[in-house]
């Protein structure tokens, strides 16, 4: 937008100067200073969602600014120049005038030959009017004495009734053409350029000499009405615009008061933040794409909405940067438990029961550790595994005469398997469902099996179990329930039960904050929806999807729950 107006000011230097160039050059002046208040205000929002601080933001420099600057400035000197010639005008041309009037009040008090005097008047009259306007408070009382003298001279020199009549027509021709004008401004669009055509046109009638005097009424009440029907559609025009500018006044003041409803609360979460960032982000492109209010009250209303933001995005940071320092000090705990950890894993033991109890109370500590950053939290967690795994399978090592058990073990929950292949249900839910749950009790009365195994043959067991649920006549969710039941119990025996319980449940956290951000998103848009006109089909739409969001969630939660009950 900048480079356009920067070319509009430029073809501007290419015209003849004139006071609509100025007014136009003002108005871009203008839209240029509101472009560069949105940007800087779009780089500021950007700059502290990064988690600067708005003391520290200064906007970068732009080129186009300077070009601008230098463009105005040219305008400016010329501007200048051009209200300095049209001053010295001015006064040249009352001087004139002052000339004229003297030299017509001398012609009627000096001279008697009514010809001699009657062409030197004319050449008085065709100088008056080549001199032209004087746009000063001096005007009117000019042009009423120079009118007084011209009626003096008609009859104080007796011309002739022709010589009268002859001059009354043709300042009837000129006024009746004048009228006709002022007549053609009705149907124009634009009420600053009929503003400026009917002063121009006013002053050219009172320019005009006398008319027959049975005219004279008739010509003034047309040249009235005239006036009127067209400072009447000024009117019509500027109430019809503040009108327009009152209501887009009323729309920012709606999107204000939601501004500050946002940015009064305080929230819990980094992902209530996200959402209430991106609504506050529509609200700004709404602001934008509403219209100017009144000229005195758009400036405060804006800085009223702005602050609104301030004050949002200063809690934002605050809220933030204590998350941060939460973060460093569980990222802290979490490196000095991985320290003590792998100090014992590099260590020799004997006896591994008190080693094997730290072991344990640190992998509680771990859990009570707090959370931080999801890719420090998966990279600090392998490191931690890898101490933990290190200790025991040194330990396993040391209690390799178990490896017996583990095979037996490993045959008695193939044979379970097969049981559960070969398993055919009765056809009554209760029944089945407790022979199932059965077939998960005897799995989890087994213990371990030899660790290479261990996957494999869960897997068998768990495809085996499923496709058993598979073929009760459940519904859906509470089929999905009861194997997700099963398979939690069943991980929840294994040797590595805490890992995979951790990481079941870590993946179930996010996609319930995930959905909660687009349940958040669909609310928001039914807001939006709802107060918008032909919207219904978006809306039942998103009704539909935020119905659908809720059951998931409620199936994810109630997932989440199984973890505390195994």
């Amino acid at each position: 937008m900048k480079e356009e107006l920067i070319q509009q000011l430029e073809s501007i230097l290419n015209i003849e100067v004139s006071d609509e160039t100025f007014s136009r050059a003002d108005e871009i002046k203008n839209q240029y200073l509101c472009a560069c208040e949105e940007l800087n205000n779009e780089l500021l929002q950007k700059f502290l969602a990064e988690g600067g601080l708005n003391d520290n933001f200064n906007p970068p420099k732009d080129i186009r600014d300077s070009r601008f600057s230098e463009l105005m400035h040219i305008l400016s000197d010329r501007e200048n120049k051009f209200r300095k010639i049209l001053k010295e005008e001015v006064v040249s041309k009352q001087k004139q005038k002052e000339e004229v009037i003297a030299s017509l009040e001398k012609l009627i008090s000096e001279e008697s030959n009514i010809g001699k005097a009657f062409h030197s008047f004319k050449e008085l009259q065709a100088k008056w009017n080549e001199i032209g306007n004087v746009p000063t408070r001096e005007y009117k009382n000019l042009q009423s004495i120079y009118h007084r003298h011209s009626h003096n001279f008609y009859y104080n020199m007796k011309l002739s009734k022709d010589l009268r009549e002859l001059d009354f027509k043709r300042n009837y021709e000129h006024r009746s053409q004048l009228l006709l004008k002022i007549e053609s401004l009705l149907p124009m669009e634009s009420a600053k350029g009929i503003e400026r055509m009917i002063n121009l046109y006013r002053m050219e009638w009172s320019e005009l000499g006398p008319t027959a005097p049975e005219t004279v009424e008739p010509l003034r009440t047309r040249y009235r009405e005239l006036i009127g029907l067209v400072y009447q559609k000024i009117r019509t025009y500027n109430q019809l615009h503040a009108k327009e500018e009152e209501n887009h006044l009323e729309e920012k003041k709606k999107i204000l008061e939601k501004c500050k409803g946002i940015a009064v609360e305080n929230f819990d979460s980094s992902k209530q933040w996200q959402t209430m960032t991106d609504s506050i982000n529509l609200l700004f492109d709404e602001w934008k794409s509403t219209g100017f209010g009144p000229k005195k009250e758009n400036q405060k209303i804006w800085e009223e909405f702005r602050t609104a933001m301030n004050t949002f995005y200063s809690k934002k940071r605050d809220f933030f940067s204590g998350l941060k320092k939460v973060h460093k000090e569980n990222k802290d705990k979490k490196l000095g438990i991985i320290t003590k950890v792998e100090e014992i894993a590099k260590s020799s033991f004997e006896n591994f029961d008190e080693p094997t109890k730290q072991i344990l109370q640190y992998q509680q500590d771990w859990k009570n550790s707090g959370h931080i950053e999801q890719w420090e939290e998966n990279k600090l967690w392998k490191k931690f595994r890898d101490a933990c795994d290190s200790y025991f399978n040194a330990r396993r090592e040391k209690f390799s005469e178990r490896d017996a058990q583990h095979l037996k073990n490993l045959e008695l929950k193939e044979e379970l398997v097969k049981r559960v292949q070969l398993f055919v249900g009765s056809g009554k839910h209760d029944e089945d469902i407790a022979s199932l749950r059965s077939f998960t009790e005897e799995w989890k009365s087994i213990t371990h099996v030899p660790i290479k195994d261990k996957q494999k043959i869960w897997e068998k067991f768990k495809t085996a179990l499923d496709a058993c649920y598979d073929k009760l006549k459940l519904d859906g969710s509470q089929k999905h329930l009861l194997k997700f039941r099963n398979n939690v119990e069943s991980l929840s025996q294994s040797g590595d039960s805490s890992h995979f319980l951790l990481k079941e449940k870590n993946s179930i956290r996010d996609r319930i904050n995930k959905l909660q951000a687009t349940i958040n998103q669909y609310e928001n848009n039914l807001g939006f929806f709802r107060n918008s006109k032909d919207m219904a089909p978006l809306l039942t739409e998103v009704e539909s999807n935020l119905s659908q969001a809720k059951e998931e969630m409620q199936l994810l939660q109630k997932k989440l729950k199984m973890f505390a009950e195994v």
